[in-house]
Protein backbone atom coordinates (compact mmCIF):
# COMPACT_ATOMS: atom_id res chain seq x y z
CA UNK A 1 0.00 0.00 0.00
CA UNK A 2 1.35 3.64 -0.92
CA UNK A 3 1.12 5.63 1.92
CA UNK A 4 -0.87 8.50 2.63
CA UNK A 5 -9.58 11.64 -0.17
CA UNK A 6 -20.48 20.05 -8.67
CA UNK A 7 -23.06 21.68 -7.98
CA UNK A 8 -26.99 20.05 -8.86
CA UNK A 9 -29.37 18.53 -7.15
CA UNK A 10 -27.85 15.20 -6.22
CA UNK A 11 -24.13 13.27 -5.96
CA UNK A 12 -24.67 10.01 -7.93
CA UNK A 13 -23.18 6.74 -6.76
CA UNK A 14 -22.31 4.28 -9.13
CA UNK A 15 -20.50 1.52 -7.40
CA UNK A 16 -19.34 0.93 -4.00
CA UNK A 17 -17.00 -1.86 -2.56
CA UNK A 18 -15.20 -2.25 0.62
CA UNK A 19 -12.27 -4.72 1.50
CA UNK A 20 -9.87 -5.36 3.94
CA UNK A 21 -7.15 -8.09 4.59
CA UNK A 22 -10.02 -10.12 5.49
CA UNK A 23 -11.54 -9.58 1.64
CA UNK A 24 -14.59 -8.07 2.90
CA UNK A 25 -16.83 -7.69 -0.28
CA UNK A 26 -19.31 -5.43 -1.20
CA UNK A 27 -21.60 -5.83 -4.22
CA UNK A 28 -20.35 -3.88 -7.41
CA UNK A 29 -23.58 -4.13 -8.72
CA UNK A 30 -25.40 -2.30 -5.61
CA UNK A 31 -28.09 0.22 -6.65
CA UNK A 32 -27.29 3.69 -7.54
CA UNK A 33 -27.89 5.76 -4.68
CA UNK A 34 -28.54 9.67 -4.60
CA UNK A 35 -27.22 12.03 -1.86
CA UNK A 36 -27.94 15.47 -1.13
CA UNK A 37 -26.20 18.19 -3.05
CA UNK A 38 -24.18 20.65 -0.62
CA UNK A 39 -26.30 23.94 -1.04
CA UNK A 40 -24.60 25.83 2.34
CA UNK A 41 -20.68 24.69 1.91
CA UNK A 42 -20.41 22.21 5.12
CA UNK A 43 -18.38 24.07 8.30
CA UNK A 44 -15.21 20.96 8.71
CA UNK A 45 -15.08 21.19 12.75
CA UNK A 46 -15.02 17.37 13.74
CA UNK A 47 -18.98 17.86 13.74
CA UNK A 48 -21.59 16.20 12.23
CA UNK A 49 -24.16 18.37 13.21
CA UNK A 50 -24.36 20.30 9.88
CA UNK A 51 -24.44 16.66 7.99
CA UNK A 52 -27.77 14.72 7.11
CA UNK A 53 -28.65 11.81 8.97
CA UNK A 54 -28.62 8.93 8.78
CA UNK A 55 -25.75 8.41 6.83
CA UNK A 56 -25.91 6.50 3.48
CA UNK A 57 -23.40 3.78 4.14
CA UNK A 58 -21.98 1.60 6.87
CA UNK A 59 -19.14 -0.73 7.46
CA UNK A 60 -20.74 -3.17 9.98
CA UNK A 61 -17.70 -5.23 9.62
CA UNK A 62 -15.61 -1.89 10.98
CA UNK A 63 -18.16 -0.26 13.28
CA UNK A 64 -18.46 2.97 10.97
CA UNK A 65 -20.70 5.08 8.90
CA UNK A 66 -19.51 7.63 6.51
CA UNK A 67 -20.87 9.72 3.45
CA UNK A 68 -19.72 11.81 0.53
CA UNK A 69 -21.11 15.31 -0.80
CA UNK A 70 -19.85 18.31 -3.07
CA UNK A 71 -21.04 21.65 -3.88
CA UNK A 72 -19.03 23.46 -6.80
CA UNK A 73 -16.17 24.46 -5.09
CA UNK A 74 -15.38 21.30 -2.57
CA UNK A 75 -15.57 17.33 -2.51
CA UNK A 76 -16.91 16.47 1.25
CA UNK A 77 -16.26 13.42 3.06
CA UNK A 78 -17.33 12.35 6.81
CA UNK A 79 -16.63 9.64 8.41
CA UNK A 80 -18.03 8.18 12.24
CA UNK A 81 -18.06 5.74 14.97
CA UNK A 82 -19.28 5.37 18.32
CA UNK A 83 -17.03 1.90 18.69
CA UNK A 84 -14.49 2.66 21.26
CA UNK A 85 -12.54 -0.02 19.91
CA UNK A 86 -12.60 1.56 16.40
CA UNK A 87 -11.81 4.77 17.53
CA UNK A 88 -9.00 3.54 19.01
CA UNK A 89 -8.08 1.35 16.07
CA UNK A 90 -8.04 5.10 13.78
CA UNK A 91 -6.40 6.53 16.60
CA UNK A 92 -3.63 4.09 16.87
CA UNK A 93 -2.68 2.42 14.16
CA UNK A 94 -3.80 5.79 11.88
CA UNK A 95 -6.06 6.25 8.91
CA UNK A 96 -6.14 7.80 5.54
CA UNK A 97 -8.59 9.20 2.57
CA UNK A 98 -7.40 8.86 -0.99
CA UNK A 99 -9.35 10.62 -4.23
CA UNK A 100 -8.78 8.93 -7.63
CA UNK A 101 -9.81 11.12 -10.05
CA UNK A 102 -9.74 8.37 -12.89
CA UNK A 103 -12.41 6.13 -11.26
CA UNK A 104 -9.96 3.41 -10.03
CA UNK A 105 -10.23 1.84 -6.53
CA UNK A 106 -6.23 2.02 -6.21
CA UNK A 107 -4.44 4.83 -4.18
CA UNK A 108 -1.26 4.67 -7.39
CA UNK A 109 -2.80 7.36 -8.90
CA UNK A 110 -4.28 9.27 -5.89
CA UNK A 111 -4.18 12.41 -3.67
CA UNK A 112 -3.93 11.75 -0.07
CA UNK A 113 -4.78 12.88 3.26
CA UNK A 114 -3.00 11.21 6.18
CA UNK A 115 -4.20 11.91 9.24
CA UNK A 116 -3.91 10.30 12.40
CA UNK A 117 -0.91 8.87 11.71
CA UNK A 118 0.67 5.63 13.27
CA UNK A 119 3.80 6.39 15.55
CA UNK A 120 6.13 5.38 12.73
CA UNK A 121 4.96 7.93 10.32
CA UNK A 122 4.08 10.16 12.89
CA UNK A 123 7.55 12.70 13.23
CA UNK A 124 6.27 14.69 16.20
CA UNK A 125 5.54 12.14 18.61
CA UNK A 126 8.77 10.04 17.37
CA UNK A 127 10.28 12.86 18.42
CA UNK A 128 8.92 12.94 21.48
CA UNK A 129 9.57 9.28 22.42
CA UNK A 130 13.21 9.74 21.24
CA UNK A 131 13.66 12.50 24.12
CA UNK A 132 11.67 11.29 26.79
CA UNK A 133 11.41 6.90 26.57
CA UNK A 134 10.61 6.79 30.14
CA UNK A 135 7.98 8.56 29.63
CA UNK A 136 6.20 7.77 26.48
CA UNK A 137 7.18 3.84 26.01
CA UNK A 138 3.94 2.82 28.36
CA UNK A 139 1.71 5.79 27.38
CA UNK A 140 -1.80 5.30 25.91
CA UNK A 141 -1.75 7.53 22.81
CA UNK A 142 -4.56 9.43 22.52
CA UNK A 143 -6.09 12.14 20.53
CA UNK A 144 -4.59 15.10 21.44
CA UNK A 145 -1.04 13.46 20.76
CA UNK A 146 -1.58 13.72 17.19
CA UNK A 147 0.06 16.70 16.12
CA UNK A 148 0.87 15.87 12.58
CA UNK A 149 -1.25 15.24 9.46
CA UNK A 150 0.22 14.39 5.80
CA UNK A 151 -0.47 14.83 2.23
CA UNK A 152 0.23 12.92 -1.10
CA UNK A 153 0.11 13.93 -4.50
CA UNK A 154 -1.20 17.47 -4.55
CA UNK A 155 -0.49 19.81 -6.56
CA UNK A 156 1.47 17.18 -9.12
CA UNK A 157 4.18 16.90 -5.89
CA UNK A 158 5.31 13.15 -5.35
CA UNK A 159 6.39 13.36 -2.00
CA UNK A 160 5.01 13.39 0.86
CA UNK A 161 4.42 16.53 3.00
CA UNK A 162 3.76 16.92 6.69
CA UNK A 163 2.04 19.84 8.13
CA UNK A 164 1.05 20.76 11.91
CA UNK A 165 -2.18 19.89 12.52
CA UNK A 166 -4.78 22.83 12.47
CA UNK A 167 -2.27 24.60 9.81
CA UNK A 168 -3.34 25.52 6.65
CA UNK A 169 -1.77 24.50 2.97
CA UNK A 170 -1.08 24.97 -0.42
CA UNK A 171 -3.68 22.32 -1.04
CA UNK A 172 -6.23 24.17 0.08
CA UNK A 173 -7.40 20.58 1.96
CA UNK A 174 -9.09 21.12 5.32
CA UNK A 175 -9.29 18.44 7.79
CA UNK A 176 -10.69 17.92 11.46
CA UNK A 177 -11.29 14.58 13.80
CA UNK A 178 -12.68 15.25 17.07
CA UNK A 179 -15.68 13.81 19.36
CA UNK A 180 -19.21 15.02 19.03
CA UNK A 181 -21.37 15.16 22.23
CA UNK A 182 -22.28 11.54 22.06
CA UNK A 183 -18.83 10.78 22.37
CA UNK A 184 -18.72 9.06 18.46
CA UNK A 185 -15.40 10.23 16.64
CA UNK A 186 -16.31 11.96 13.56
CA UNK A 187 -13.46 12.57 10.69
CA UNK A 188 -14.09 15.46 8.20
CA UNK A 189 -12.57 16.33 5.07
CA UNK A 190 -13.04 19.16 2.55
CA UNK A 191 -10.91 18.85 -0.30
CA UNK A 192 -10.97 21.72 -2.75
CA UNK A 193 -12.04 20.30 -6.20
CA UNK A 194 -9.45 22.18 -7.82
CA UNK A 195 -6.59 20.24 -5.69
CA UNK A 196 -8.05 17.47 -7.29
CA UNK A 197 -8.49 18.44 -10.62
CA UNK A 198 -5.25 20.65 -11.43
CA UNK A 199 -5.74 21.30 -14.91
CA UNK A 200 -9.75 22.45 -14.48
CA UNK A 201 -9.81 25.76 -16.42
CA UNK A 202 -11.62 28.03 -13.70
CA UNK A 203 -15.20 29.00 -14.51
CA UNK A 204 -15.71 26.00 -16.63
CA UNK A 205 -17.77 22.57 -15.19
CA UNK A 206 -15.61 20.18 -13.75
CA UNK A 207 -15.81 16.81 -15.48
CA UNK A 208 -18.68 14.44 -13.98
CA UNK A 209 -16.05 11.06 -14.66
CA UNK A 210 -16.15 9.01 -11.78
CA UNK A 211 -14.46 9.16 -8.57
CA UNK A 212 -13.27 6.66 -6.64
CA UNK A 213 -12.97 7.69 -3.06
CA UNK A 214 -10.76 5.11 -0.45
CA UNK A 215 -10.71 5.20 3.15
CA UNK A 216 -7.98 3.61 4.70
CA UNK A 217 -8.27 1.97 8.52
CA UNK A 218 -4.64 0.61 9.29
CA UNK A 219 -4.18 -2.21 11.95
CA UNK A 220 -4.04 -1.56 15.82
CA UNK A 221 0.22 -1.67 16.58
CA UNK A 222 1.00 -5.46 17.84
CA UNK A 223 0.16 -5.66 21.56
CA UNK A 224 -2.01 -2.99 21.97
CA UNK A 225 -4.44 -3.04 25.35
CA UNK A 226 -7.64 -3.28 23.82
CA UNK A 227 -10.46 -1.85 25.61
CA UNK A 228 -14.05 -3.16 26.26
CA UNK A 229 -17.28 -1.65 24.33
CA UNK A 230 -19.49 0.23 26.22
CA UNK A 231 -22.32 -1.27 27.99
CA UNK A 232 -22.87 -3.83 30.42
CA UNK A 233 -20.90 -4.52 32.85
CA UNK A 234 -17.57 -6.48 33.56
CA UNK A 235 -13.88 -6.17 33.67
CA UNK A 236 -11.99 -4.92 30.73
CA UNK A 237 -11.31 -5.91 27.37
CA UNK A 238 -7.86 -7.24 25.93
CA UNK A 239 -6.59 -7.57 22.71
CA UNK A 240 -3.11 -9.10 21.05
CA UNK A 241 -2.27 -9.03 17.73
CA UNK A 242 0.65 -9.12 15.67
CA UNK A 243 -0.02 -6.76 12.70
CA UNK A 244 1.76 -5.54 9.49
CA UNK A 245 1.16 -2.44 7.59
CA UNK A 246 2.50 1.39 7.69
CA UNK A 247 -0.03 3.52 8.49
CA UNK A 248 -1.09 6.24 6.33
CA UNK A 249 1.92 5.93 4.01
CA UNK A 250 3.53 3.00 4.49
CA UNK A 251 4.05 0.02 1.62
CA UNK A 252 2.71 -3.53 1.73
CA UNK A 253 -0.58 -4.48 2.63
CA UNK A 254 -1.65 -4.66 6.67
CA UNK A 255 -1.43 -8.01 7.53
CA UNK A 256 -2.72 -9.16 11.07
CA UNK A 257 -3.76 -11.86 13.18
CA UNK A 258 -5.43 -11.16 16.95
CA UNK A 259 -5.89 -12.89 19.49
CA UNK A 260 -8.47 -11.37 22.04
CA UNK A 261 -11.11 -11.79 25.04
CA UNK A 262 -14.36 -10.10 26.34
CA UNK A 263 -14.84 -10.30 29.88
CA UNK A 264 -18.29 -9.35 31.85
CA UNK A 265 -21.02 -7.60 29.40
CA UNK A 266 -20.72 -5.53 26.37
CA UNK A 267 -20.05 -5.85 22.84
CA UNK A 268 -17.99 -9.51 21.71
CA UNK A 269 -16.20 -8.17 18.64
CA UNK A 270 -13.77 -10.07 17.20
CA UNK A 271 -10.59 -8.35 18.42
CA UNK A 272 -9.14 -10.01 15.21
CA UNK A 273 -10.66 -7.21 13.12
CA UNK A 274 -8.92 -4.40 15.01
CA UNK A 275 -5.49 -6.24 13.84
CA UNK A 276 -6.15 -5.99 9.71
CA UNK A 277 -6.41 -3.34 7.77
CA UNK A 278 -9.33 -2.27 6.55
CA UNK A 279 -10.40 -0.33 2.79
CA UNK A 280 -13.29 1.11 2.19
CA UNK A 281 -14.18 2.25 -1.25
CA UNK A 282 -16.59 4.09 -2.70
CA UNK A 283 -17.12 5.50 -6.54
CA UNK A 284 -19.13 8.66 -7.03
CA UNK A 285 -20.26 10.76 -9.85
CA UNK A 286 -19.88 14.89 -8.60
CA UNK A 287 -23.22 16.47 -8.99
CA UNK A 288 -23.50 18.93 -11.61
CA UNK A 289 -25.59 22.57 -10.66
Amino acid sequence: MKAVKIGGLSLILLAAACSSSRKTEASDTAPMVRSSYQRQPLYIDGSDNDWVRPLPYAIKEEYVSYSISNDEKNLYILLTTASRQEQQKIIEGGMSVWVNTKGDKSNGDAVGIGYPLNEQNDRDRQLMQDAQPQRYQHKAVRLEDKHTYALYGFNKDTTIQHHTYGDSNAAGVNMRLDYNNHGDIIYEASIPLQSLYPDHTPGTSYPTGNLAVGIFIEPLPSGTRVPRESGGGGGPGFGVGIGGGMGGFGSGVGLGLGVGHEFGGGSRRPNRALFDEAQIWQVVRLAQK
